[in-house]
């Protein structure tokens, strides 16, 4: 057993010496919030509790996986109300957006499928890869002429099945794919497109229902992923597809088929957020937050970001410096929180700024000033 003792500890110890090792820390609740991922307030502000604290079952643990005793007609009329409201044929409820895209990827990466996927996808992207049996190639980051150089080339494999994947509001880089532009790319070379959606639904697009919600209807959008653990303010994710894409989940999504099926309270979480959603609660609150932080922000800083979504950074790759006005914004009250490698590459470590419909222009300015000092 030393040995194994031994690996561990060599491995924090490395960490460690890098300046990166990960600690769990309780927070100040209180402070202001630039950091989760609830943009809209639902989760913090008392909306979803409002709408669920009257909600009651006598029947509130799942019992088991949904192929067996955990489905509930609740669970299949929330996925039809949410494909309905998105557009899409169809839905598939998963536990979290990491069993949704570990779940969808690795079952449609049979031998004969290839993925051409974005840099910076999330982690989960690329598990869901590595678990299915199919090749995988990486194009530059939004970079849509390098997307097509491999797409040219890929497509000269005519038995290979081809699969774009991309989100539509990155989570570290803050930035929006061109998904009209990569849709056509992928028309022309017959591959199908399947977009992340995570911090999208709820934040940009039409009716903020995501980036590509416009082309709901497009012929080779074969998948869109939706969570609702960011602004809807709970938890789970959703697989938005065809009839035949849900039942071929149903039959070979590993993630899906041997996990115990959600809960109730999660289901009333996730009605409730639609609700809200519905009634574009808060969305012209976040529109104006983003609004003020572009008005504010330093342009001719390299070191700020400038996007069109309510993820920005401050970007600084002197690790120490960088935890140093983490410490000095949370001494302020404000909870921010350092991106470090491998989340992000190195050299490009970062603050990641999250703005809400509630943070006000004075928190803003306050946050700016600190990290501009």
């Amino acid at each position: 057993m030393e040995k194994h003792h031994q690996f561990i500890r060599a491995k924090l110890d490395q960490a460690a010496a890098q300046n990166r090792l990960r600690t769990l820390k309780t927070v100040p609740r209180e402070n202001t919030d630039f950091f989760s991922n609830d943009y809209l307030g639902y989760a913090t502000k008392g909306f979803l509790a409002q709408l669920t604290s009257q909600l009651a079952s006598h029947w509130t643990g799942a019992t088991g996986s949904r192929l067996i005793s955990g489905n509930h007609p609740e669970m299949e009329k929330l996925e039809r109300d949410f494909a309905s409201f998105m557009d899409s044929p169809a839905a598939l409820l998963y536990n979290s957006g990491y069993m949704a895209n570990t779940g969808l990827l690795s079952s449609l990466g049979e031998k004969d499928s290839l993925f051409i996927f974005d840099e910076h996808v999330h982690a989960s992207i690329k598990e869901g890869m590595r678990l299915g049996f199919g090749q995988k190639t990486a194009f530059k980051h939004n970079d849509l002429k390098d997307l097509e150089k491999k797409l040219t080339f890929l497509a000269q494999k005519k038995d290979k099945r081809l699969m774009v994947l991309t989100e539509g509001l990155f989570s570290m880089h803050g930035d929006i794919p061109d998904i009209g532009q990569m849709l056509g790319i992928c028309q022309k070379y017959g591959a199908a497109l399947i977009i992340d959606e995570a911090h999208s639904l709820g934040t940009v697009g039409k009716e903020n229902k995501g980036t590509s919600h416009r082309f709901a209807h497009h012929p080779n959008l074969l998948a869109r992923v939706i969570t609702f653990g960011k602004a809807a303010g709970g938890h789970g994710a959703m697989v938005l597809g065809s009839d035949h894409l849900r039942s071929y989940l149903v039959n070979y999504s590993r993630s899906f088929i041997y996990t115990t099926a959600p809960s109730l309270g999660q289901l009333h979480s996730i009605g409730a957020a639609l609700e809200l959603f519905a009634s574009k609660i808060n969305f012209d609150a976040l529109e104006k937050a983003i609004d003020r932080y572009l008005d504010i922000a330093p342009v001719s800083s390299p070191s700020f970001s400038n996007n069109q979504s309510p993820i920005q950074y401050w970007q600084c790759d002197n690790i120490p410096l960088l935890k140093a006005k983490v410490n000095l914004l949370q001494k302020s009250g404000i909870n921010c929180y350092p991106i470090l490698s491998p989340t992000v590459k190195t050299g490009e470590e970062r603050i990641r700024i999250v703005l809400h419909a509630f943070n006000t222009k004075e928190e803003i300015s306050n946050l700016i000033n600190i990290l501009n000092a």
